[in-house]
């Protein structure tokens, strides 16, 4: 019951500090969103806590200060455990592509080993009738010409047969060095796919282990911990799933251009916008846990105001993504792809071509948003980096 306590005392304190921030926040941006904010509920104040409670994922540094030990606990052994069946997930795609190999080079060294053996046979035959025949057999053949054309024709063949023993010659030697380098690789792969099956059964095992120790702490935890965790777990699976929809996305189109270089356009065609969050490690304004912030977000910004692809390319993606919201990505080749977050209306679809300023999207507040701005995202080759290296605040 005193514990129960203590979790009801410190969510309201909670809830104090989270509607202060929100106001001084939103008093320097944006008036609309204040008046919002003024007018918001408890319950609606409570949900907006939860929300940004969730706002935790695989890279947060958990805080000791504000989680108990035994969440920070649970927290991190399922952060392994996480781990532990992605790597399990990674080493099934490895061990499905190898036997899908050993399976092709099998089938390759079957027919290799006939068609080597056939021409084995052949080139026996061939070895046996020329030794029957007598070193003197074409020699023989060539004296016994009725005349010099006949001669010739008859040295022709002889030429051509001994060319066919040459050649046939030839491919014996090149199915054998196939066979050789077919078996080779069949040895190295299966020792690989029995490498990764015991490191596949081991993770299982550790895997296996974690649960259990995670579920002993989670016995311990008190029900509002729970319904945090719950909440924690919610949303980290939601990032994965979004990081796995961002990855497709990349990957789905090889638009037939080249990212040149240079600077990018700044994706709020409007003026006045400014960073109100911008790149790299920030604090949770509630928590007090560190997350990485995988972009930039552009404010004073009213809600619709228009969006604009920062460079040519190919849109990949154009739907709702989890916490990002209505989204937009666009391929620019090269390995460069941008996203657009929380837009409030989609202005483009998959597949279509655009060039530098086109408008995309409306600036909205949808998905983790507390306000319309714009998160925008610069990625290489998959992995984020600070959209300030290719565009200039304006």
């Amino acid at each position: 019951m005193k514990k129960k306590f203590i979790c009801i005392i410190l969510i309201i304190l909670m809830l104090q500090y989270f509607c202060t921030f929100v106001f001084a926040e939103n008093s320097l941006t944006n008036e609309i969103v204040n008046d919002v904010t003024n007018e918001l509920s408890l319950e609606e104040q409570k949900e907006q806590v939860e929300s940004q409670i969730e706002e935790t994922n695989t890279k947060l540094e958990y805080v000791q200060e504000e989680l108990s030990d035994t969440l920070l606990k649970v927290q991190e052994t399922e952060d392994k455990i996480m781990q532990y069946e992605k790597d399990i997930e990674e080493l099934a795609t490895k061990m499905e592509n190898l036997q899908k190999s050993i399976d092709e080079a099998n089938i390759a060294l079957t027919e290799s080993e006939q068609t080597y053996q056939e021409k084995s046979n052949l080139l026996a035959k061939r070895l046996v009738a020329m030794y029957e025949a007598g070193e003197t057999q074409y020699l023989d053949i060539l004296l016994n010409s009725r005349d010099i054309t006949d001669f010739i024709s008859r040295y022709y063949v002889i030429q051509e047969i001994a060319e066919y023993d040459s050649i046939l010659i030839h491919q014996i030697e090149e199915e054998k060095n196939n066979l050789e380098i077919t078996k080779q690789k069949l040895e190295k792969e299966q020792g690989e796919l029995k490498i990764i099956k015991s490191k596949s059964e081991q993770t299982s095992i550790v895997l296996s282990n974690m649960k259990t120790l995670q579920q002993s702490y989670v016995d311990d935890l008190t029900e509002g911990e729970k319904i945090l965790q719950e909440q924690l777990t919610e949303y980290k699976k939601e990032q994965e799933e979004i990081e796995r929809q961002i990855e497709l996305a990349t990957n789905a189109i090889d638009p037939d251009i080249q990212y040149t270089g240079g600077e990018m356009l700044w994706p709020v065609a409007i003026s006045g916008t400014a960073i109100t969050s911008n790149y790299g490690v920030r604090e949770h304004p509630i928590q007090g846990v560190v997350r990485e912030h995988t972009g930039i977000d552009i404010g004073n910004t009213p809600l619709g105001s228009p969006v604009v692809a920062a460079a040519d390319g190919v849109v990949t993606y154009a739907g709702w993504l989890g916490g990002y919201g209505n989204c937009v990505m666009i391929n620019h080749g090269d390995g460069i792809v941008t996203l657009y977050g929380h837009g409030n209306k989609i202005l483009t679809t998959v597949n279509t071509e655009v060039k530098q300023g086109d408008v995309i999207m409306e600036v909205g507040s949808t998905g983790n948003s507390t306000g319309p701005h714009l998160h925008f995202e610069v990625r290489v080759n998959g992995e984020y980096t600070n959209p300030l290296n290719f565009v200039k605040v304006p």
